[in-house]
């Protein structure tokens, strides 16, 4: 990278602010073994700031969202700093060099580092009553219900179907367990809000689960067609057989495909419904036989007076899958409910609140820290938010 050659080329003084260089925040957010290395061989060439170094670190890791561990004028500094960067990036349009990754790592840094200059807020203090209340929820966890018994799974497990009636079952620290199925009815596979896991089928298709979605499936896939039902979202990469074709059914909606990968979003407590394609071809028939067939980056979309077609990116409707929520002008209120599911958060949707006009353009890194989540919703959205235990208030600026 540029600035890391550039890095080496500077004339480093012993009060050098560290917390003001865009590699040393890269560095402490993302800690990968490229930085790790890069760093190690900075201090070798540079081992007087080795104690200043030091220090800008215990300084960084310090930081916590709505604590006030550092003093007023070094946060407005960092947010200064940071912001100067985004402008720099804009000016110079480094498309290419900075693409998605850096306005993730431009949305991750304001995460950690963007200090709110907001006011101490309660839900009795906003003017007008424009605020939205949040809650966060007790947590849940995943299972699997099959021939009656239910199996807990940790989070972020993958389950794959053997095709002998069996299921491998491997956690993030990659512990497996094998799990025996049924095999006389359909397994149920339950994701509650908060959680979220993938699924081998035993053809070889490939399902990611978002939050709060239930999935019913076969143990072993017999007859003429492959079938899966959904409520909820999910991101599925059909293994291709020409000879038996795959069906998913989502709620009053039937999706035929051979082989391809597309997302779907079906929430029995959402009014609207969307089959976003990225590859492939698939056709989808609605409960009034209406049908329409969708081709590569094409998003179908029924609510429950209007049915529209019409071309996407289809990053911005598959990228949770990679931890990241992208928003196109998107109301407030949509992305709420998006980072509700995935962090177990119930947020109040009065449509009289003003707030929920407001659109939002951009990317959130979604991170374990829901405060550095909500401080990045703040940016975006031109709001300010407080958390007081386990209630959330968004107010406006």
């Amino acid at each position: 990278m540029d600035n890391r050659e550039d890095n080496k080329n500077r004339s480093f003084q012993h009060d050098y602010n560290f917390l003001r260089d865009e590699d040393f925040i890269r560095w402490r957010l993302f800690q990968t073994k490229e930085l790790d290395e890069y760093w190690n061989s900075f201090l070798i060439e540079h081992p007087h700031l080795e104690k200043v170094l030091h220090e800008a670190i215990l300084q960084f890791d310090a930081v916590k969202i709505n604590r006030d561990q550092l003093p007023e004028k070094e946060r407005k500094n960092i947010y200064q700093a940071v912001w100067v960067d985004i402008q720099r990036y804009k000016r110079r349009r480094l498309v290419r060099r900075i693409s998605s990754a850096a306005a993730v790592l431009m949305i991750a840094i304001l995460s950690v580092i963007f200090f709110t200059r907001k006011e101490n807020i309660g839900p009795n203090d906003s003017p007008g009553g424009e605020i939205i209340v949040g809650e966060t929820l007790p947590e849940e966890d995943i299972y699997i219900i099959s021939g009656g018994e239910r199996i807990n799974i940790a989070h972020k497990s993958h389950i794959g179907l053997t095709g002998d009636g069996k299921a491998l079952v491997t956690d993030s620290t990659d512990s497996r367990k094998e799990l025996l199925l049924a095999t006389a009815e359909l397994n149920k596979l339950v994701v509650p809000y908060g959680k979220r896991t993938n699924l081998t089928l035993p053809d070889g298709t490939e399902v990611w689960l978002n939050s709060g979605t239930q999935l019913d499936f076969p143990t072993e896939f017999t007859g003429s067609r492959r079938e899966i039902s959904v409520n909820g979202e999910i991101f599925i990469n059909v293994a291709h057989n020409p000879e038996i074709p795959f069906v998913v059914h989502a709620r009053d909606m039937d999706i035929y495909v051979h082989g391809t990968s597309f997302n779907i979003s079906a929430y029995h407590d959402d009014n609207r419904k969307t089959v976003v394609l990225v590859e492939g071809k698939v056709k989808v028939k609605m409960a009034d036989n209406h049908t329409a067939e969708l081709l590569p980056h094409e998003k179908l979309e029924i609510t429950d007076s209007d049915i529209t077609k019409e071309s996407v990116n289809v990053s911005e409707y598959t990228s949770w899958t990679k931890g990241i929520l992208e928003f196109d002008e998107t109301p407030i209120s949509e992305i709420l409910k998006k980072i509700g599911r995935y962090y177990n958060v119930h947020f109040e949707s009065s449509q009289e609140i003003k707030l929920n006009d407001k659109t939002c353009s951009g990317k959130l890194y979604l991170s374990h820290n829901l405060d550095s989540v909500m401080t990045s919703v703040s940016v975006l959205s031109s709001t300010v938010y407080q958390r007081e235990n386990n209630n959330i208030y968004i107010t406006k600026k």
